[in-house]
């Protein structure tokens, strides 16, 4: 069998399988890739047992088949390659000869019996997104989720979805010391009934959901579930993800009332003073101050082995006050926020620290805790 691939869609497809299948142990079915052919074309699917994706280029065949390729090799090889299309030629020992120019290697495959089975896409789809909505409600969200080695919930995206007329989508995540608590209505419903659900989705799901949509002309995202099970469809690629089993912490409790914000300052130069302050004390090491007084607020750090920076930025504040943060939690609170004016809120240097949008507080929160400033 041959099968020529245009070598940019194969890389693309062969780089976001990878991300679901870059695991160090487990056995050999799910280091590979299922290969079937059929007259509809080629479908390349993988799975970890908790997320599954596939695609089915538009290459028909004549022949019927199905094998198994190896993951990493495959993809690594794929990438040096130069030529605009590249030829797979497959024996019947499954193993699969990779051409491109004058560069040709061989692979072992495996023969498809032993792999897990990938579980259908919910049906039917239960509302559309446009993809650059979904895209920008990750950004928000993502940074702040837990990691694997961490508590296990909170490794968990938790997807809200309202039953209005139009959806409204909600995304919070939490490590424990941030919290992002994100709001847009958007997209249209594809069922006649609009219950309002909760999906823990994991982390890599979210990553990996984000890579798919693409910059420049993204399509819409269809969206369905069970109660065990996340589906979704972008363009031609179709991924399922397990949801995450417990309860959600009961992060309400923790934000405090906006009142009177004690700053507004434009976002972009926040930013920008805090990666210059960060490069004396680290952006994650040793707490970072940060003062407001009436006109101005002040960022500053030391380091006892290089030294200390300062720097002052104009800002609109109500009330002074002094706290201290982990840079990079800031850093990624303004690099992810919409907008370009960051309003902040803090009852008190010991106080859950808010930052969100000036007139537009149901968009979007960034809550951080702050860190002591005594040694």
């Amino acid at each position: 069998m041959i099968i020529d691939f245009p070598r940019v869609t194969l890389l693309h497809t062969l780089k976001l399988i990878n991300a679901i299948l870059n695991r160090k142990s487990g056995p050999a079915p799910l280091h590979m890739i299922h290969v079937s052919t059929s007259h509809a074309g080629v479908r390349l699917a993988a799975t970890d047992l908790e997320l599954g994706l596939h695609r089915t280029l538009p290459i028909p065949m004549i022949e019927e088949r199905a094998f198994l390729i190896p993951d990493a090799p495959i993809y690594e090889f794929t990438k040096e390659l130069t030529t605009d299309t590249v030829r797979w030629t497959i024996d019947d020992e499954c193993h699969i000869t990779i051409t491109s120019g004058k560069a040709k290697a061989k692979f072992n495959g495996m023969k498809p019996e032993n792999y897990p089975i990938l579980p259908p896409l919910p049906q039917p789809f239960l509302f559309s997104v446009p993809g650059q909505d979904i895209a920008q409600l990750l950004a928000e969200t993502l940074p702040a989720v837990g990691e694997p080695d961490g508590r296990y919930i909170l490794n968990a995206l938790k997807l809200s979805f309202s039953n209005t007329p139009e959806p409204t989508l909600q995304l919070v995540g939490t490590d424990g010391h941030r919290l992002v608590i994100t709001n847009h209505t958007t997209g249209t419903w594809l069922t006649p009934q609009h219950d309002a659900r909760h999906l823990l989705i994991p982390k890599k799901a979210g990553k990996i959901l984000g890579a798919l949509i693409p910059e420049k002309d993204p399509p819409l995202i269809a969206i369905g579930a069970t109660p065990a099970l996340a589906g979704f469809k972008i363009g031609d690629y179709l991924m399922t993800s397990r949801l995450l089993d417990g309860s959600y912490p009961s992060y309400e409790r923790i934000v405090p009332p906006l009142t009177t914000a004690r700053a507004t300052v434009a976002k972009s130069v926040l930013e920008d003073s805090i990666r210059r302050v960060a490069v004396i004390g680290g952006k994650d090491t040793r707490p970072m101050e940060l003062s407001i007084s009436e006109d101005h607020l002040t960022l500053h750090t030391s380091n006892i082995d290089i030294g200390e920076a300062t720097e002052t930025i104009a800002a609109t504040a109500a009330q002074p006050f002094k706290a201290g943060f982990n840079a990079q939690y800031l850093l990624d609170a303004l690099t992810t926020m919409p907008g370009e004016q960051c309003q902040l809120f803090m009852e008190s240097s010991k106080a859950p620290c808010v930052l969100t949008l000036p007139e537009q507080h149901g968009r979007f929160k960034h809550i951080i805790m702050p860190l002591s400033l005594t040694p």
